[in-house]
């Protein structure tokens, strides 16, 4: 996965729309010297990003490390391009830039002070070391800001780079570009600008387009746990905290612990790693399929605009329920492995077979099949054999299937799975060479799969191979389920069972009791 470093805490964001009572008119500034990043500026205090602009974290370290070198080495760098609102001064273009030299004035690449209590301290292990990693190859390019700015105006002999950059520091302005116009110009002239040099992607231009949609504001809630800019900020105060506390609850279902590469653990995150464009992408499609009851979702392009939060806290609440069916400690949950269901057999996360599940569980909610659950626990331990054995090959399957199709087939085939093996009469089937070709027919899926196997290794372990190796070793060595003989996810889902229960005399002790899935207990035993 490829290194970005988080700046976004340097320039707060702003909705175009909000206007303070108090309407001040800035006049034009012509150019842009390092000094207006400087904590006490005025002209920082007014700094603000347009609230539907990405994330500003789409720089490596290295593209940091050269920004600000060349910047003090007089390269040529791009005009800025900003747009004065009646009280603020918003970044069209350039906001990386900007956020680069700020970082490296406070020393914060999304570690420091200001960026932690933008998160409210919520940082993740990932963020620390590409921060750190950032920070170690700034100071070996160029030294730290502090270091510079006590060089200005003294003689220092020796070193003539360090003296012009020292001299340049203040000296040397970015230009800038003003959009004149409206709110509405200013986004036109975003979107133009940002169709050339480093494009928006897919995900991102769609948030942007539906920024105002109930999922657009719940899935950026939830990547940051409640944290961050608060796009949500024009909801009363009391949806305002609804919404804060749901997506503290979905973001720690779906991405606590952190990911990590090379596996070290089989406690691995539901939802995979929280790296923005994947997260997003998934949290989309999560809260489209699991908070609709209807049998076909409404995509958000076809969803209103929410002025309220009602629909969003709505959207987050549904999205709950189906989620805390496969994994939480509450009555209803499955306690479904991750590892087991969502990954492959290299330890690398697929989000279509978790929306697959999503999908098939969001449609029994709606249809209140609750037959189905209990003929899953009859079923699960023969599901479970099956997808471990054939872990490569749905990875191939996948990849061979449109993207339009996976979610759809993945939720086909684990019904057909759970069909077939909670009759004991037909579980054979799942077992031997065939049963994967069975199955893909079954659903619809035409065609020879053949598994591969191992391809030439290099003399030294991989983190992919490592992670293989792990998944071989302790994945079939996970603990089980008393009742229903599935594995158990103990970080995540389990519950105490008296094995004679209380009301038949059953005591609570450690002779009669056993760690079971929460929907054995409550759903099946009771």
């Amino acid at each position: 996965m490829a290194q970005r470093v988080n700046l976004d805490a340097m320039i707060p964001r702003e909705d175009f729309a909000i206007m303070s009572e108090d309407v001040i008119e800035l006049e034009l500034i012509r150019d842009f010297p390092i000094s207006h990043l400087e904590s006490d500026s005025a002209v920082l205090k007014l700094l603000r990003k347009p609230d539907f602009q990405r994330e500003t974290n789409h720089w490596s370290p290295e593209q940091i490390a050269t920004f600000i070198t060349s910047f003090l080495d007089n390269e040529v760098i791009p005009s800025l391009i900003l747009w004065k609102s009646p009280n603020s001064i918003f970044v069209i273009d350039g906001g990386h830039r900007l956020s680069a030299l700020r970082a490296w004035m406070v020393d914060d690449y999304g570690d420091g002070s200001i960026s932690r209590d933008f998160y409210n301290g919520d940082i993740s292990n990932e963020q620390k070391k590409i921060a750190a990693r950032t920070r170690r190859l700034v100071e070996e390019k160029v030294g730290r800001y502090s270091t510079l700015k006590n060089h200005v105006g003294k003689k220092i002999n020796g070193d003539v780079t360090i003296a012009n950059r020292a001299s340049r520091l203040f000296t040397r302005p970015l230009n800038l570009q003003w959009i004149q116009g409206n709110a509405s110009v200013a986004e036109t002239s975003f979107f133009k600008i940002n169709s050339q040099g480093t494009p928006l992607d897919d995900i991102e231009e769609m948030l942007i387009k539906n920024r105002r949609k109930p999922f657009a504001v719940a899935a950026r809630a939830v990547l940051r746990s409640g944290n961050g800019h608060e796009y949500w900020s024009q909801f009363s105060n009391t949806n305002k905290t609804k919404i804060r506390s749901l997506a503290n609850e979905l973001h720690g279902l779906l991405f606590d612990p952190e990911s990590q590469i090379p596996l070290k653990t089989l406690d691995v995150p539901l939802g995979g790693s929280v790296s923005p464009v994947e997260a997003l992408a998934l949290l989309i499609d999560f809260l489209t399929i699991a908070s609709s009851r209807l049998v076909d979702p409404v995509s958000i392009e076809k969803c209103e605009n929410d002025n309220t939060g009602l629909e969003t806290i709505n959207s987050m609440k549904r999205s709950l329920e189906v989620l805390r069916r496969i994994t939480g400690n509450s009555p209803g949950s499955l306690g479904l492995h991750p590892a087991v269901y969502f990954y492959n057999e290299r330890g690398k996360y697929n989000r279509f077979l978790f929306l697959g599940m999503i999908l098939l569980v969001t449609q029994k909610i709606i249809c209140n099949d609750d037959v189905f659950f209990k003929k899953f626990v009859v079923a699960r331990m023969h599901v479970e054999h099956f997808l471990i054995t054939n872990k490569s090959i749905v990875t191939l399957l996948l990849q061979n299937m449109s993207k339009k199709q996976r979610i759809p087939r993945m939720a086909d085939m684990f019904e057909y799975l759970i069909q077939v093996a909670s009759s004991p009469a037909n579980a054979s089937e799942l077992s031997g060479k065939l049963a994967f070709s069975n199955v893909a027919s079954k659903i619809g899926l035409s065609g020879r799969v053949l598994d591969i196997g191992e391809s030439q290794a290099s003399a030294a372990f991989n983190d992919e191979t490592k992670s293989t190796i792990f998944i071989n070793t302790f994945l079939p060595n996970l603990p089980k389920c008393s009742v229903c003989q599935g594995y158990l996810d103990p970080s995540k889902s389990v519950s105490y069972d008296h094995k004679v229960r209380r009301r038949e005399g059953g005591r609570g002790s450690v002779s009669n009791g056993q760690i079971v899935h929460p929907y054995c207990n409550t759903g099946v035993k009771s």
